[in-house]
């Protein structure tokens, strides 16, 4: 139920009052709609039909809301941040992989970590070779209510001529009820994600969300809030990453005839723009789209990776996750040993099918077919290293 017209005011706006009214049925003496009759002949239904308008062509379209649903550390951002770029760079011709990319405005709303997006965007803009500040993209840093500042963003961007994409990031930071597994609170909330559609041009709305708990595999990335929240989304892409570099963009549900999974590789970079106060370098991440050779030449080194601990897992159990890493030679710049890389890669070890390591009493062990691959890795390696 939407209230009375007060409530509108109250909650979404002088904008959202003067769309109601103009979209309201017009009713003669008899409460019969004078406008638009309930029944419709087919001739007049297929009137309705409006083709897709895509911002990217077969994935994105106008006046539509996605959710981007991925785990933390998955680079949700990273993709939004490309996609932006993308869309609002000068540049005359833009691909997403061989996905046709519109040009247009975005206006991203970073509710979650704003300095996160900053470091990014300086970090990334040092490696391009186009120029960066002509960028059409505007930013509305930290969290608000949505709702009530509705029409304040609908006359800034009535401003600045319209916008083709609106980026949320994230729903939960913008989500004002108190029960994220609510169908009635995330159904309202979605709807409200939904109202962002509305704004001069027609926006597409990308949500980007965080999924369901215990997620494990790919498929099961749906975005929190129950099947209200899902159902009023026109498609729900996804990106989980496959290993320390590469994730994969795809989807579980689009209104459209979808699209072939997409690889990005995870760049660190560094730029004298980007410093500490003490002027040291601070580290960022980007993402960047990468051919099909790049990603099987990725994939190559990932497997290389995994055999060489596997390897050292089999010629000592009992060894730390530090003498791993400084087996394998996973060190830092200054010595330390990399054992977040180790824990990822052990990590994924155990999950795939059959699985290969095991953890027990927080020591980690080689299952029988984990024992077999180590093996045969052992082997494969053996046999490279002798050949001219």
């Amino acid at each position: 139920m939407k209230g009375d017209i007060n409530d509108t005011l109250r909650n979404e706006g002088r904008e959202s009052v003067r769309a109601r009214h103009d979209g309201a049925p017009r009713f003669n003496g008899n409460g019969a709609d004078q406008s638009n009759p309930l029944i419709l002949s087919k001739c007049d239904f297929l009137k309705g039909f409006e083709p897709p308008d895509y911002l990217i062509d077969g994935i994105l379209q106008r006046r539509f809301v996605y959710s981007l649903t991925g785990q933390t550390g998955h680079a949700k951002t990273a993709v939004a941040l490309v996609i932006a770029e993308l869309v609002s760079s000068v540049s005359e011709i833009a691909l997403l992989a061989l996905h046709r990319v519109e040009k247009g405005s975005v206006i991203y709303l970073a509710g979650e970590n704003p300095d996160d997006i900053r470091m990014r965007l300086i970090g990334a803009d040092a490696y391009r070779e186009d120029d960066a500040s002509k960028d059409r993209i505007s930013f509305i840093p930290g969290q608000f209510n949505i709702p009530e500042m509705h029409g304040v963003i609908a006359a800034e961007t009535e401003k600045r001529g319209g916008a083709d994409l609106v980026i949320v990031d994230t729903s939960a930071a913008y989500f004002l009820g108190n029960d994220e597994i609510s169908n009635t609170q995330m159904g309202a909330h979605a709807r409200m994600l939904r109202n962002l559609t509305t704004l001069r041009g027609g926006p597409c709305v990308l949500v980007l969300c965080h999924p369901i708990k215990h997620t494990t595999d790919p498929t099961q990335l749906l975005p929190r809030g129950g099947g209200a929240f899902l159902a009023e989304m026109d498609g729900n892409l996804t990106i989980w990453r496959r290993d320390d570099v590469l994730v994969e963009l795809h989807y579980n549900k689009i209104r459209g005839p979808g699209f072939e999974p997409m690889t990005f590789k995870l760049e660190k970079i560094t730029t004298t723009n980007l410093t500490d106060r003490k002027g040291r370098l601070l580290p960022t991440v980007r993402a960047v789209p990468i051919s099909e050779g790049e990603e099987e030449k990725q994939a190559q080194h990932t497997r290389g990776d995994e055999d060489k601990l596997l390897a050292a897992l089999l010629k000592n159990p009992d060894r730390s996750v530090a003498d791993l890493a400084r087996t394998c030679d996973w060190t830092s710049s200054n010595g330390e040993p990399y054992k977040s890389k180790v824990h990822r890669i052990l990590e994924r070890l155990s999950k795939v099918t059959p699985k290969l390591v095991a953890k027990a009493r927080d020591q980690w062990a080689l299952t029988d077919a984990g024992k077999k691959a180590a093996r045969k890795g052992a082997l494969a390696a053996e046999q490279t290293a002798e050949q001219p």
